[in-house]
Parts: C-alpha cells; structure tokens; sequence
C-alpha cells in the first residue's frame, strides 16, 4: 500500500545529499518545501511535485520504474508525451 511507499520514500532520503541538506536546511532550498518529513519541489505555478530518491528499490523494483510503469497504466497508454506530462507534474527526480 502507500504507507509503505512512503516509507521506502523517506527512507531513501537517508541516502540522498541533496535531499538530507534540503530537510536539514529548507530555508536554504527555497525551490523545496518539507511537510511530514517528505520533500517536494515548488513548481512554478505553486503545485508541488513529491520527491522521488535515487536507487531507491520497493521490492527489488526501482521506485522511478515503478511509478513511470503506474503512470503508463494509469493513463491507458496514452503515450510517452502524456505520461512523462503526467510524471512531471506529480513527482520529482535530479
């Protein structure tokens, strides 16, 4: 379910520079904003898009694999443009 995503989320935060300096330091990082310990980037049109870390796994699958594989389905396969429109709105990754 989610809540274990979240986990796996924040846990792999512990292992991302950026991030943790982002957490430790917000006022420093004006582009992210942190609530309930998990980090978003401020988009331009004041939506926010979650923080996705890097070589994070959930069951042995890459989180950024498994969302791209939920958005594709999600969006009845759309296609590439519509689905990375979608990725980009609602999640983040460097």
């Amino acid at each position: 379910g989610d809540s274990n995503l979240i986990e796996v989320i924040k846990k792999g935060y512990s292992k991302d520079p950026l991030i943790q300096s982002i957490i430790l330091k917000p006022k420093e990082h004006r582009n992210f904003v942190v609530e309930n310990n998990l980090v978003y980037l401020k988009r331009g049109n004041g939506e926010l898009s979650l923080c996705i870390p890097p070589n994070t796994l959930l069951n042995g699958t890459s989180l950024r694999e498994l969302l791209i594989s939920e958005a594709h389905s999600l969006l009845a396969h759309l296609g590439y443009a519509k689905t990375s429109a979608y990725l980009r709105d609602n999640v983040w990754w460097k």
